[in-house]
């Protein structure tokens, strides 16, 4: 999967994450606490899974490059470049954490920016401030308990808008790198299956009985 593949998949989480503290949010406080940090590390979680998965996909993905480059395989040169970026590499996976982070990453950092001018201006502060508590809601549980209102820059806040952005990419990307893992796992799996069925195609073949042809 290329940068855009993993880009899309945060998103997606990250999108069913908002949509669920929002219902979460008529709750009491303490119940909305618990399920939405339950929820985040069950997000981070998948974030992970999803990334295993997608890494272990490029790496399947690089051994068709691998063996298309070979002048004497049949499929030498064939590949598209959408295929060959679709291949395993840690440049991939470093690229789609800050593809995944950038459009939050700057609306938070508007937001602050907008806070730290105090401009005049109402409907860009409660613009900005809108966006940046959507793209930021699922991480709230962690700090909503000390904070009535979304409206000071205090440093949990600010620290919470510069690094959750990153949170569920690195996830991603972490699972991303135990793709080549997964791989080799697979391989040893296919491999001793294969050894498995042979041996045991020779067992039923000792077992067999030969019948004698009857006598004309």
């Amino acid at each position: 999967m290329s940068v855009g593949g993993i880009w899309r998949s945060n998103a997606v989480i990250l999108v069913l994450l908002v949509f669920v503290n929002l219902m979460l949010m008529s709750l009491p406080e303490l119940i909305w606490i618990v399920v939405g940090i339950l929820m985040l590390l069950g997000a981070m979680f998948l974030s992970y899974r999803q990334g295993g998965a997608i890494g272990h996909e490029a790496c399947s993905v690089l051994k068709t490059v691998e063996r298309a480059q070979d002048p004497a395989s049949p499929t030498h040169g064939q590949l598209d470049s959408k295929t060959m970026k679709q291949a395993y590499n840690v440049s991939t996976g470093i690229k789609s954490i800050f593809a995944s982070a950038l459009v939050p990453y700057v609306i938070n950092c508007v937001y602050i920016i907008v806070m730290l001018l105090q401009t005049s201006s109402e409907g860009l502060l409660f613009g900005s401030r809108l966006a940046a508590w959507i793209v930021s809601l699922p991480f709230w549980p962690l700090i909503c308990h000390w904070h009535e209102a979304f409206d000071v820059l205090s440093a949990d806040i600010v620290i919470m808008l510069m690094a959750s952005p990153f949170l569920l990419p690195v996830c991603t990307f972490l699972g991303y790198l135990q793709g080549p893992k997964l791989w080799q796992k697979t391989e040893v799996a296919m491999a001793q299956g294969k050894r498995r069925a042979k041996a045991k195609s020779r067992v039923v073949k000792k077992k067999q009985v030969r019948t004698q042809k009857p006598e004309i």
